[in-house]
């Protein structure tokens, strides 16, 4: 069974590992002026160490200053006896949501869809629409995680999805419904989903490594191989049978995001940029529309160390917190072999791409995040969710190691 958001799976009984690490690796393009200082020696400081403790194949990291990639390191393993690098292909897992919401942002953005549009007028979905609740489903509602379906459908005793609120009314987290909201732009305009996503965001940005939980041909031998929270290598195929080498089959435009550190950096750029969008729209992607105040799983609980944000929850296919002036735009991957955190600021244009390929990961991201420095507030929230749902204490690194 899997689990994309923190905490619906808790790994437990986490015993620190004696896997050896390789040297760290980086990147850094010495004809790209950099708009901001970025100092790694820290994270080559203690990247080895911290996938060596939380049993973690490897990780790779993209740093955003200023809306540009400044500094990309590669650290650990991409499968047994290789080195992650810039051309390992993570899986992101649940930021597939993103690249989904994109694209349907996009298309709005053209006036080829409608977001307040009823799915049920292009789309036939056998398990909910004898309900006439399905006729109140929209993309916005559905990319906002306020459909009132569980996340799939295997979570169901009967393994068919249903209504377990209301459309519109609170938020229920539902990668179905984010399936929903694809179906609907590819029957309403007769295109397949990813062909849409190529020809009107990862197209235009030049951007040409990534899938959305497809087996493509060039990423043989590219895939990180998924860690378990023992320390063992998984097959891919275990995981993700749709990830062999050679599988026609079922996908999702909300789980399985293939995609390299900067491919998806140059994706998380083109957002910051926002070509093609209003004021307005862009205004609109950094609207709150379902707010995860109180929210059992994603409540901020004050506490020594910890600044709430203002104001968080989820807009249009990404989480939003606000601190005071500064607004952070984020998603999360979680599955039982990898972890992914990307997050960037509207008003600085900073932000990060952190993909790692371990069942611990999240242990492994909450730190980089800390490390990288430029989201005090967003590491020491993340550090109380760690605590809160995998009852493991992640104490404030020093002042000095940030």
């Amino acid at each position: 069974m899997r689990s994309i958001l923190l905490g619906r799976l808790i790994y437990t009984a986490l015993v620190a590992g004696c896997m050896s690490a390789p040297s760290p690796r980086a990147h850094t393009d010495p004809a790209r002026t950099a708009p901001a200082a970025f100092d790694h020696a820290r994270l080559d400081e203690r990247l080895p160490g911290l996938l060596a403790d939380y049993k973690v194949a490897g990780a790779g990291i993209g740093v955003i200053r200023g809306g540009e990639l400044v500094w990309s390191g590669y650290y650990g393993e991409q499968g047994p006896g290789v080195p992650a690098s810039e051309r390992t292909v993570f899986n992101t897992a649940s930021v597939a949501k993103t690249l989904t919401a994109e694209t349907l942002i996009a298309l709005a953005a053209k006036g080829l869809i409608d977001l307040d549009e009823p799915v049920a007028h292009h789309v036939s979905e056998p398990d909910l629409q004898a309900d006439p609740r399905y006729a109140r489903l929209t993309p916005r509602i559905l990319l906002s995680h306020r459909s009132g379906l569980k996340n799939w459908a295997y979570e169901y005793d009967d393994g068919h999805l249903a209504f377990i609120s209301d459309p519109g009314v609170r938020f229920t987290y539902s990668g179905a419904g984010v399936d929903l909201a694809a179906r609907y732009a590819e029957n309403k305009l007769g295109r397949d989903f990813e062909a849409l996503a190529v020809e009107h965001v990862l197209g235009p940005g030049g951007i040409t490594e990534m899938s959305m939980g497809r087996w493509r041909p060039w990423l043989k031998d590219r895939l990180a191989i998924p860690m378990n929270a023992e320390g063992k290598y998984d097959a891919t195929g275990a995981l993700a049978p749709r990830l062999v080498p050679g599988t026609v089959g079922p996908w999702s435009s909300a789980d399985d995001l293939l995609t390299t550190v900067p491919a998806y950096a140059r994706f998380l750029m083109g957002v910051m940029k926002s070509g093609g969008l209003s004021a307005a729209q862009i205004a609109e992607r950094s609207t709150i529309l379902t707010s995860l105040v109180g929210d059992p799983i994603w409540a901020c609980e004050p506490q020594p160390g910890v600044r709430c944000a203002d104001a968080y929850g989820h807009g249009l296919g990404w989480m939003i917190y606000r601190f005071g002036p500064r607004t952070v735009v984020t998603h999360g991957g979680n599955d039982a072999g990898e972890n992914a955190l990307v997050y960037y600021s509207p008003e600085s244009r900073d932000g990060a791409v952190i993909l790692v390929n371990g069942g611990n990961g999240i242990f492994v991201t909450t730190r980089v995040l800390e490390l990288i420095g430029d989201e005090p507030d967003m590491a020491a929230y993340y550090r109380q969710l760690v605590k809160k749902h995998y009852h493991v204490t992640l104490e404030p690194l020093p002042a000095a190691a940030r």
